[in-house]
């Protein structure tokens, strides 16, 4: 019986514990393949050219992760910019950006470049494609 109890007490200690943490809303991201447009909440995102892929080949060990720069034209009430965006390490001077636009509603942010580099891949990427998602500002 007290072995039940001690089940029971268990159970349910578990399940009071488990609703406590809030699960984090997931990112949705949008693929924009190089050199396409997308439109995401009226904001026009054109992913113009990789400037840099330095970023550290799977499987390799290497001195620097390295990083990748890609210019996109973001053009957004009617005004356009050209913005670079850095993923991956930063040199001295550089500050890391990954905003492509904001607003008092909502920001759109640039997630990754994908494919990763591999050994066998490594400069020979030629379809790039940038991931971006919107969130929700505050």
């Amino acid at each position: 019986m007290k072995n039940s109890l001690l089940a029971i007490i268990i159970l349910f200690s578990t399940f009071g514990f488990s609703q406590e943490n809030s699960a984090e809303t997931p990112k949705i991201a949008v693929k924009v393949p190089q050199g396409e447009t997308i439109i995401l909440k009226g904001v026009s995102i054109k992913f113009m050219e990789v400037l840099e892929d330095s970023r550290c080949p799977e499987g390799v060990d290497c001195i620097w992760a390295g990083r990748a720069i890609v210019k996109v034209k973001v053009t957004a009430n009617g005004k356009s910019e050209e913005k670079l965006l850095i993923f991956g390490e930063i040199r001295p001077g550089e500050e890391k950006n990954t905003n492509l636009y904001s607003s008092a509603n909502f920001a759109i942010n640039g997630l990754s470049l994908t494919p990763y580099p591999t050994a066998e891949s490594a400069g020979n990427i030629n379809n790039y494609t940038l991931l971006v998602c919107e969130e929700k500002n505050n």
